[in-house]
């Protein structure tokens, strides 16, 4: 802390670590990497090349003079900057030193005593705190510098503002009345990196405790674009793939399940081969990049008849690329060359500021055909006081001037027009064409896709239970039997999870060994757990390679539901989410298990909205009683679904598993 705390918003956080271990330069950092704020004021650009430092603040009080003097002297954001001392030529001794110092002792008294004038002294001037995004941070530090030298009047008061970095996410964690993550009292003007952000804020308001947002438009843009070494992009141009590919291809391209359902496209043929390529995300819930490439996915694959289930499985891409920032994004570039190849989801700034390093391998920005969303750095006032908001309006004014149209070029950001630096240029990595911009989402969208976020990408809890009654020996294809197309399904599903969720695979008909209707098979832990010389997952692979039909075995099904909702819940974990999936033909045969009434009463009476366990179950062939089983999914807020043909029932298991998007209110 520079020791002139007093010029610091109330606001900012007074420490901020680098959340990343990675020794990357700065200025390539992301949208909304937390803790970037410090290094952010060292930036070359923050001021024009060659400007001299400005003297260091009068020790004198009081009086806007002061305060201009005193942020002159001064890095961005209230702390005192690392500058040399101005050298002055020549020497003064004697009477001349004395004379001089008189004069300029005089001179600034004249000057203290003008500007303490007509309302202007520091006690009395309307004074705006501003909170920016460390990327636009020093572009709005050096405007707010020439506003406050400039010496503004708002009802005869002057007006000045004081600028300092925020992490946009913690600022949303504040707004939103989660709590306080660095920043503990509300600004003036927030400047986040995206609307995103703002919106997120409106869709999660609670009651009567509404934020008085007044929007004052955007000052810089930067499109979300999908950055690959230079070396990759060429290869891929050999190989025929378009300059600009669809967000599907790229995807599905990306997609980390395997091609039995799991690849957020799967069967489209696009462009590029499934599995070609590595995504890297920054986080959704700490970048506006991460969060922004969620709405991508919602908008433009969500609208498709299975649109839940393939957001689900590009929620699943996107979760095992998740990179810690935009910084951490790019060392991947640098690893070694091998498939599947590293591409990174990113903010145009970044691979401009990256190739601006000189890396052996330059970054590439591709820019999807469908056009792609905008971080658009929103001025936005938080203050319901008349004399702030017309200030806000007054600096908001002075940030859309030539000078500070400058500072934002010379940060690597477009202006709001998608005006680019002179700069951007293909040996840049960049296109100095503007994308299409996808239309921004409404607050209540944004809220319930980071909703879906938090939920889809909580790992599974979650028992399999297989049927094996008679019926499932019939055939459904030449040489395939309902058992055997199911375990093929179950087998395809189960690559979607990873290893950190939890599974257990049961068994079930009527009169098994033990005299129940249930066999366990597997118990419930973690799928990458060793359980001797193997997995748990490859146990469960073996448990589906190992599963016979029961000649004249019947349906114990309600007996085997009420059985393993009684497990689940007894070892219920909160951290995950637990559910159990039931793969049936048919209805429910045990004359000596429940009915269906005492089955309903029983999971009424233990169904815990507390904790929630949900039994969702996938019937398959023409002997399902729809209405019955709908009954039992539908007491513990989950759902049934129906296939007729192998090929329906291939496409059910990732719907079965988005379910829970709707928790608990489905």
């Amino acid at each position: 802390m520079s020791g002139h705390d007093d010029d610091v918003p109330d606001w900012a956080p007074r420490s901020l670590s680098d959340s990343g271990a990675y020794p990357v330069p700065r200025d390539f950092l992301g949208a909304s990497d937390p803790g970037g704020a410090a290094r952010a004021r060292r930036r070359p650009q923050a001021g024009p090349p060659g400007e001299p430092p400005s003297p260091p603040p009068s020790p004198r009080a009081g009086g806007p003079a002061h305060a201009a003097a005193r942020s002159r002297g001064r890095g961005h954001g209230g702390h005192e900057a690392a500058r040399p001392p101005r050298r002055h030529p020549g020497i003064m001794l004697g009477p001349l030193a004395a004379a001089v110092g008189l004069v300029l002792l005089l001179g600034f008294g004249v000057y203290a005593l003008a500007s303490s004038g007509g309302g202007c002294s520091g006690g009395d001037a309307v004074t705006v705190s501003v909170a920016a995004a460390p990327d636009i941070e020093p572009a709005v530090a050096k405007a707010a510098e020439r506003f406050n030298d400039a010496r503004h009047e708002v009802g005869g008061r002057c007006a000045r503002v004081r600028v300092g970095a925020a992490d946009p996410a913690a600022v949303t964690t504040l707004l939103s009345g989660k709590g306080s993550t660095g920043v503990t009292e509300r600004p003036d003007v927030w400047i986040p990196d995206s609307s995103l952000w703002i919106s997120l804020v409106q869709g999660t308001e609670r009651p009567g405790k509404a934020v008085p947002f007044t929007g004052l438009g955007g000052i810089a843009a930067s499109p979300i674009v999908v950055a690959m070494p230079k070396t990759l992009a060429g290869q891929l141009r050999d190989a025929g793939v378009p300059a600009r590919p669809s967000w599907r291809d790229l995807l599905e391209a990306a997609g980390t399940a395997d091609e039995t359902g799991g690849s957020p496209a799967a069967g489209t043929g696009g462009p590029l081969p499934p599995h070609l390529l590595r995504l890297q995300v920054p986080d959704p819930d700490r970048s506006a990049t991460g969060m922004g490439t969620l709405m991508l996915a919602g908008a433009l694959l969500g609208g498709s008849p299975d649109g839940q289930a393939v957001f689900t499985g590009v929620v699943r891409t996107i979760r095992e690329g998740v990179a810690a920032s935009v910084n951490a994004e790019f060392t991947a570039f640098r690893g070694e060359a091998d498939q599947p190849y590293p591409v990174a989801i990113a903010p145009e700034r970044a691979v401009y500021a990256y190739n601006a390093g000189r890396p052996a391998d330059p970054a590439v920005a591709v820019y999807p055909a469908e056009g792609s969303a905008f971080l658009d750095y929103p001025v936005t006032a938080l203050t319901k006081d008349p004399a702030k908001l017309r200030a806000c309006r007054l600096f908001r004014k002075a940030l859309a001037s030539k000078d500070s149209r400058a500072l934002v070029h010379g940060l690597g950001l477009r202006t709001p027009d998608g005006a680019a630096p002179a700069s951007f240029t293909a040996q840049a990595g960049v296109d100095p064409r503007a994308p299409h911009a996808l239309a921004a989402p409404p607050a209540a969208t944004v809220a319930q896709t980071m909703q879906a976020w938090a939920q889809l990408s909580l790992s599974i809890r979650m028992l399999s239970i297989v049927d094996i009654s008679g019926s499932m020996g019939e055939q459904v294809e030449p040489g395939v039997t309902r058992l055997q197309s199911t375990i093929r399904t179950a087998q395809g599903g189960l690559s979607l999870l990873p290893d950190d969720s939890e599974l257990g695979q049961w068994e079930f008909s009527t009169d098994l060994p033990g005299g129940r209707d249930w066999r366990e098979l597997v118990g419930v832990g973690p799928l990458g757990e060793r359980l001797g010389s193997s997995t748990r997952r490859q146990q469960v692979l073996s448990a589906f390679a190992q599963m016979r039909v029961k000649a004249h075995g019947d349906t114990g099904l309600y007996d085997t539901v009420l059985a393993a909702f009684d497990y689940m819940t007894r070892t219920y974990k909160p951290e995950f989410v637990n559910s159990i999936l039931l793969w049936t033909d048919g209805r429910d045969e045990d004359p000596d298990g429940p009915t269906l009434d005492e089955t309903l009463a029983e999971l009424r009476r233990v169904y815990d909205p507390e904790r929630p366990v949900q039994v969702n179950m996938v019937g398959y062939g023409p002997d399902v009683d729809v209405r019955d089983l709908r009954r039992v999914a539908h007491a513990t807020r989950g759902e049934v679904y129906v296939a007729e043909t192998p090929e329906q029932i291939q496409g059910i298991f990732l719907r079965a598993v988005s379910r829970r998007v709707c928790e608990p209110g489905c």
